[in-house]
């Protein structure tokens, strides 16, 4: 009996299953465009995704990467002092998406330090940006660092951007970014003989400087350079306190105010006198005890008023020549003679507009005062090393020497960096109060840093360099180091 049954059951499957297949069969011979409708839908389905899926890739509210439109790129752009180092992509651009992840790295690594955006220029409404700031490729990282320059185009004012055009790895561009970044960082000596640029100061003199108002901070430190995160405090403090660094070498100063540990902070307060910093040495307790102690945002030191329209461009129509190549540092100062003297500076960017004003200003001073005839120049510190070398100079900068190229001779300026003292020093070249010196060899600039060659202008096809994970950038990041 239970063998009959399984027969039927059997013979049931088997007539069902051929019936269905017989549907099927009908189904797909009548209505062939239903198959096609369907095989679109799935492919329309699959693109949806596909572009969700990129959308999701790029930057969101948990990225450091700052989301930029017209709205809040002039606040985020040009209403500060920090450098701003700019993505402008779009989304469908493969090469923007392989940067994406390298970009959140260096967003935040750098979180605090250098400012990191990015545009869509896909987007109807930031196409006017991307416009304006002649965007041909994907992805463009523009560089947009706190001096103001003349645009060219419209006459006015504002951030003059540059490419950067190096690898892009997020090593790379971290290096890169922090090593353009600005400072107002003062180096404090005991001595005056050893304050030699404008970035030196002596214990006095710094102390004097607006002393019943402004406040200063003072770190000792053991470390050869600067960190980032003092450069970028010393921004963030721009005109409410004056902001110095001690180096252990200085043993008068250390000895001075028993500093017996390194790194140590101190604020130096007109209300509360010495204050030592005793937290956990990081950015946002840093930032905390040196804003307790700062002027207000709305009473910062106004020591150095706005020039007027009319006095820039006073100065501008007064040419300091840029000594790019040795072709114009040939014709515009080695081949001079008679008593043509060269006043050249030495600087990098984030000091160029400072040291140029100072130029102009002795320019102005010194040009009727004097028997010499002084020509005034500048050179970057890329492009510095070989005359460093030549004249054995400070690789201080910004820094100042003469050359007197008919007879051979230099002299470099040693001393506090004031417009003041400037013109007394060249003063005294003048009058040959102070003795210029012989030097050997020929006068060379070097040669600018070169780029990966890996890099293409046509950013469409430029490769990404660098695509796994560095070890230094996988690490907490550096904002933290004092």
């Amino acid at each position: 009996m239970k063998k009959q049954v399984r027969n039927e059951e059997t013979e049931v499957q088997s007539t069902l299953s051929r019936c269905l297949n017989v549907r099927v069969s009908l189904f797909n011979h009548s209505f062939p465009q239903i198959q096609s409708m369907k095989t679109q839908f799935a492919s329309a389905l699959l693109a949806v995704w596909a572009n969700l899926a990129l959308t999701q890739a790029f930057y969101g509210p948990r990225d450091d990467v700052t989301e930029l439109t017209p709205h809040n790129f002039g606040p985020a752009i040009l209403d500060t002092d920090q450098l701003v180092a700019v993505e402008f992509y779009a989304p469908w651009c493969g090469h923007c998406q392989k940067l994406a992840p390298e970009w959140k790295k260096v967003a935040t690594n750098l979180k605090g330090l250098v400012n990191i955006g990015a545009i869509d220029c896909d987007v109807e409404t930031n196409k006017g940006l991307c416009a304006m700031y002649e965007i041909k490729g994907f992805p463009t990282i523009k560089v947009f660092s706190p001096e103001l320059r003349k645009d060219k185009r419209t006459g006015q004012m504002t951030k003059i951007p540059t490419d950067y055009q190096g690898p892009r790895d997020a090593k790379s561009m971290v290096d890169y970014f922090l090593s353009s970044q600005p400072s107002n960082v003062q180096f404090v000596k005991w001595n005056e003989k050893d304050v030699k640029s404008k970035k030196s100061i002596t214990l006095d003199n710094f102390l004097q400087t607006k002393n019943d108002t402004l406040p200063k901070a003072l770190l000792f430190t053991n470390k050869a350079t600067t960190t980032p995160l003092y450069k970028a405090l010393s921004v963030d403090f721009k005109d409410r306190m004056l902001v110095g660094e001690v180096k252990q070498s200085e043993r008068n100063i250390v000895a001075e105010y028993g500093i017996e540990s390194f790194p140590t902070l101190l604020v130096i307060s007109p209300k509360h006198g010495i204050v030592t910093f005793d937290g956990k040495l990081n950015r946002d307790n840093l930032k905390t005890f040196m804003e307790k102690h700062a002027l207000p945002k709305d009473k910062k030191n106004t020591s150095h008023p706005a020039a007027t329209e009319k006095e820039q461009a006073k100065k501008k129509a007064k040419e300091v020549i840029a000594l790019e190549t040795d072709e114009i540092l040939e014709n515009k100062c080695l081949k001079s003679t008679g008593n043509v003297v060269c006043v050249i500076a030495i600087t990098g960017d984030e000091d160029k507009k400072d040291t140029l004003d100072t130029l102009h200003a002795l320019k102005d001073k010194t040009s009727t005062q004097q028997s010499l005839d002084f020509e005034y120049g500048w050179i970057h510190a890329d492009q510095s090393h070989d005359i460093i070398n030549t004249l054995q100079l400070s690789e201080d900068y910004p820094s100042i020497f003469i050359l007197h190229p008919s007879k051979h001779l230099f002299r470099n300026y040693v001393g506090s960096w004031s417009e003041g003292n400037l013109v007394k020093w060249l003063n005294q070249i003048g009058s040959g109060r102070v003795q210029a010196w012989p030097y050997q060899g020929e006068l060379k600039l070097s040669e600018k840093p070169t780029v990966d060659s890996s890099y293409n202008e046509n950013r469409d096809e430029a490769p990404v360099v660098g695509e796994g994970d560095s070890e230094e950038t996988s690490k907490e990041p550096i904002r933290d180091e004092l």
